[in-house]
């Protein structure tokens, strides 16, 4: 009961992160260098990936009729869980303070991440609210005209411009 409670105001405050069921974590004196460096490359694929995939669901919508804040829900929910496996496999959180500053310098890093995710959020949600239902519009209406251009009919060409000849 006292654990339903504490992982509900965890879940509905942000606060203790709740660990994956599963998967490999590194020692936990954090002196493997491979398993640091795999921390180190992960850490930097949810930062490219996170700036990617923001301006990646904005040009699809611009191309497409999509659902950017669908999209980007879905998409911002798996990154988040990516954040914060990467919190628990690597160490972060645990491991910061002990005297490691690879660990010390990527759990400043991690959580840096956490708020430029929320920061893309603002962007998303701007976009979103002043954007979407013009960008639909738009393709709508280029649409149209695009029909328009289609049922027009060529002018049949005269014999001079049929032959190249002239008068």
């Amino acid at each position: 009961m006292l654990l339903t409670g504490v992982s509900l105001l965890a879940v509905a405050f942000g606060g203790a992160r709740l660990p994956p069921v599963k998967g490999p974590r590194i020692d936990e004196s954090g002196a493997r260098p491979d398993e640091i460096r795999a921390c180190h490359r992960d850490l930097e694929r949810l930062l490219t990936d996170l700036h990617h995939e923001t301006f990646a669901i904005q040009a699809k919508a611009l191309r497409y009729d999509t659902d950017p804040a669908t999209e980007w829900r879905n998409w911002s929910d798996s990154w988040d869980g990516r954040w914060r496996t990467l919190d628990w496999r690597c160490r972060l959180s645990e491991l910061t303070g002990r005297g490691i500053p690879a660990i010390d310098r990527m759990a400043a890093i991690h959580s840096t991440l956490a708020e430029l995710q929320r920061s893309y959020s603002g962007v998303m949600d701007r976009f979103i609210e002043t954007y979407s239902d013009r960008l639909r519009k738009l393709r709508k209406d280029l649409s149209e005209v695009r029909a328009l251009i289609d049922r027009r009919k060529a002018p049949r060409a005269g014999p001079s411009e049929n032959t190249g000849a002239t008068r």
